[in-house]
């Protein structure tokens, strides 16, 4: 008897250890373009996500993320370069539920299990679906720890680059005239 009653105790903590990490997740997701015509989106996933075996990590109703006239449970493939543990990210579902309640996936390889480290950028094309950037709606929303951050990328300044650099090359001219 005292053999099973210790089994059904340890049979109890595990299971309880196993439903603490489900309220520990916080991933953040960043979607980003150039411009509102864009068809090419940046997804940037960071943080840990806990897994029952799922394929997905979920952000159920995470909020008003999608324009009325956006995607509605499409998926999109994606670039390689989000991982879970090594894992590869391969498709996102982007979902106009309508009302705040949008949900988000993003969509791995294999089953998962356990609490992951979530990191990387991928690309999706949008053109396949028939949406774009502007289908989006700019902002923060977050849900339980979860966030999704829609913003347009941010674009180099090629004009005061270019500036320094001719800036440099005088710079440099004038150091060599005087040098010899």
């Amino acid at each position: 008897m005292n053999f099973v009653k210790r089994n059904q105790r340890l049979l109890s903590f595990i299971f309880l250890l196993a439903l603490i990490p489900a309220s520990a997740s916080a991933v953040t997701i960043t979607i980003s373009a150039l411009s509102d015509s864009a068809t090419e989106i940046t997804l940037t996933a960071t943080g840990t996500y806990y897994f029952a075996n799922e394929y997905d990590i979920l952000l159920w109703s995470i909020g008003n993320y999608v324009a009325e006239d956006g995607p509605n449970a499409y998926y999109a493939n994606l670039s390689a370069g989000i991982l879970a543990n090594g894992v590869a990210a391969t498709k996102t579902y982007l979902d106009n539920d309508g009302g705040g309640n949008d949900d988000f996936k993003l969509r791995f390889g294999t089953r998962l299990w356990g609490s992951y480290t979530v990191s990387g950028s991928a690309t999706a094309d949008l053109s396949g679906i028939g949406h774009t950037f502007g289908q989006f709606n700019i902002g923060t929303y977050e849900d339980g720890g979860d966030t999704v951050i829609v913003q347009y990328s941010s674009v180099p300044d090629t004009g005061s680059t270019a500036a320094l650099l001719g800036v440099g090359v005088f710079v440099l001219a004038a150091a060599r005239r005087r040098l010899g």
